[in-house]
């Protein structure tokens, strides 16, 4: 399966990659450039902005050719624009790991210390975050009345 990481500037991107690379073919995706140094061995696609109007069709047409199957966004703009598109990329079996805008409207969304937690399905964790069925979460117990949040990489 080709996943694609988006955020790839970043180190919760790499921090992610090592949750899910395993046997996946992983893509990076950013819209800041990026060293030549970082690219070495990596499979790089330049994007747009999570907040340009033509973000989550720019970034459907990369998957549909890259055959990439599930897309982890890690920028905030990136998350709410495909949170709003979930359906359109779902049409072509496109997995976005992100939640339903309602549900991702009442989560705060942050990076930090703590447990990530990917919810790729209904059976999922189901019990700790009942209104989300895909998600990519950051637990911290240490914070008990924000637990769980969107992690992001900014």
């Amino acid at each position: 399966m080709n996943i694609l990481i988006t955020a790839a500037a970043t180190a919760q991107a790499y921090q992610l990659e090592r949750l899910v690379g395993g046997t996946e073919a992983v893509f990076f995706a950013d819209s800041a450039e990026l060293p030549q140094f970082m690219l070495k061995n990596r499979k790089f696609i330049k994007i747009s902005e999570g907040n340009a109007p033509s973000f989550a069709h720019e970034l459907l047409g990369i998957c549909l050719d890259q055959q990439i199957e599930r897309v982890f966004p890690l920028r905030k703009g990136e998350i709410k624009a495909l949170s709003e598109s979930r359906t359109l990329f779902m049409e072509y079996g496109i997995q976005v790991i992100v939640p339903p805008l309602p549900a991702l409207e009442k989560m705060e969304m942050r990076n930090g210390p703590g447990r990530i937690l990917i919810k790729t399905d209904l059976s999922d964790q189901a019990g700790l975050l009942p209104d989300a069925d895909f998600g990519l979460f950051l637990i911290n117990e240490e914070y008990p009345d924000s637990r769980v949040a969107i992690f992001t990489a900014d």
